[in-house]
């Protein structure tokens, strides 16, 4: 998949055949978001064009209202490994801007779609805003179209056993632990991705190896123990993870801590996907050495039955591991 970076405007270029986009925040890639991408695809296809997609690298809103920013379901890396596995072709990643922010839509419309990224056709959801002060709509995006060459079409709400699936309700469930809601709306399970760093041994001390990873940017999932699977080297380990700040032993940075019984080699330097299946318990500080050691001993006989369960789990064909 091509990738573009803009910092400005002006970076917004291409020349790709025909281009078929897809237009939003996406973060998630969620169930409502892969219907949007889907209709791409069938689109670009029928007129021999590309799918590709136009979004953020962060979410705008720390730009324009930082304080009510979310925590990102989906960092870049991540968000672009999926756009890649779900079909697009090329990809241009804004790094949003006051510059930008300060666009009217009219002028995005022209400036970027038509005369940058050379649009023959859109596919926005029915929520999408754009423009100083989101005031570009699709309504406005239909009503621009027609005098500027290019088609558009609204994808409605897409709905799960009545729910609509939207990002801030998975961030919601996410900041409650509950990954396995999550997962059913996102179309897999909840996960992070990082490089793993050395750590202070005591997980090995405790009988419990971990391998610690640093995360780039805080995640909305809530601090805990959870059981999973990690995907390291190609291939997939059951693990136990603790996301926080381990307090047993005072207080540190926020990081993820991954044990994986079945294996032994360092990993320090490299990166591992870890996939969130059902959270254990909270993250709690206690006594002594021992008594968490016992305690990691209890959490490995619960995560046992997910371990178990998740070999049979039906993956989707385009997810990481694939």
């Amino acid at each position: 998949m091509r990738v573009i970076h803009a910092a400005s405007v002006q970076d917004l270029r291409w020349d790709l055949p025909t281009p078929i986009l897809a237009m939003g925040t996406i973060d998630g890639v969620h169930l409502g978001h892969q219907v949007l991408l889907r209709r791409v695809r069938e689109r670009a296809a029928a007129v021999g064009g590309t799918p590709a997609v136009v979004t953020f690298a962060r979410h705008p809103l720390e730009v324009v209202r930082p304080a009510q920013a979310p925590p990102l379901i989906t960092p870049l890396a991540l968000k672009l490994a999926l756009l890649r596995q779900l079909g697009m072709a090329a990809a241009a990643a804004i790094h949003f801007s006051e510059a930008m922010a300060a666009l009217e839509p009219e002028e995005f419309v022209r400036t970027v779609l038509v005369d940058g990224l050379r649009v023959a056709g859109l596919c926005v959801g029915y929520d999408f805003g754009f423009g100083k002060g989101r005031r570009g709509n699709a309504e406005l995006l239909q009503a621009l179209a027609p005098g500027l060459g290019f088609w558009v079409e609204v994808i409605p709400p897409v709905s799960l056993d009545g729910v609509v699936v939207s990002s801030r309700m998975i961030r919601g469930l996410l900041a409650e632990g509950k990954v396995e809601e999550a997962r059913r709306f996102l179309g897999r399970p909840y996960c992070l991705e990082g490089g793993v760093q050395a750590g202070a041994g005591r997980g090995r001390e405790l009988g419990f190896p971990t391998a610690n990873v640093a995360l780039p940017e805080a995640p909305p999932l809530c601090d805990g123990v959870y059981a999973g699977r990690v995907l390291v080297r190609g291939g997939f380990q059951d693990a136990m993870m603790n996301l926080g700040c381990a307090p047993t032993f005072g207080p540190g940075a926020r990081r993820l801590e991954i044990h994986m019984p079945a294996w032994e080699a360092a990993l320090y330097g490299e990166r591992v996907v870890a996939f969130f299946l059902r959270r254990l318990r909270d993250e709690q500080r206690f006594a002594s050495a021992q008594a968490l050691a016992e305690q990691l001993g209890r959490d490995r006989e619960a995560a046992e039955a997910v371990w178990q369960a998740a070999r049979g789990l039906s993956w989707p064909e385009w997810t990481l591991h694939s």
